[in-house]
């Protein structure tokens, strides 16, 4: 019997076992549209019954040879399409590992040029510091004198226009 016939099966019977009488008279008539549809009806079900075996009815009750093959077919099928996927998704897995190691290397070489520049700034920093602090020096030993506060021009505030 397929599956999904066991289940609605199982299903009917618990109905109708219902105190609810409504539901079952509705599982009665389910019971009968399914018989139908297997070309059966109450008394081949009562006889396979009192007999003890569902023979009568082989189909009804369990899958045929025909059914389970194309089960097991389609099992295959679903076998070969989750192997190409999983395939697929391995090449993609691959890829990625690969563009990963490709990255890190690059992120590294990034990582050293960066300091390469950043010791160049450090240095270029320290140099024009003592070249201020030598001028700044020569500025105050130099001979000359420094100007005169009067000599120093200083520049008027704006004026506000209103």
């Amino acid at each position: 019997m397929s599956q999904h016939l066991g289940d609605q099966l199982d299903k009917i019977f618990a109905l109708l076992d219902s105190n609810h009488e409504g539901e079952a008279l509705g599982a009665m008539r389910m019971l009968g549209r399914i018989l139908e549809r297997e070309a059966l009806n109450f008394s081949d079900l009562a006889h396979a019954a009192r007999k003890g075996n569902f023979s009568l009815a082989r189909s009804f009750f369990s899958p045929s040879q025909v059914q389970l093959e194309a089960k097991v077919e389609q099992m295959h099928e679903d076998l070969r399409a989750h192997v190409e996927q999983n395939e697929s998704l391995t090449t993609q897995l691959e890829f990625w590992r690969r563009r990963s190691g490709e990255l890190e290397q690059l992120l590294n070489l990034n990582k050293a040029e960066a300091e390469r520049w950043k010791e160049i700034a450090r240095q270029t920093a320290d140099r024009l510091w003592d070249m201020g602090q030598l001028t700044q020096a020569e500025a105050f030993s130099s001979d000359e004198p420094l100007p005169e506060d009067d000599e120093i021009v200083k520049e008027e505030p704006l004026k506000e226009t209103g």
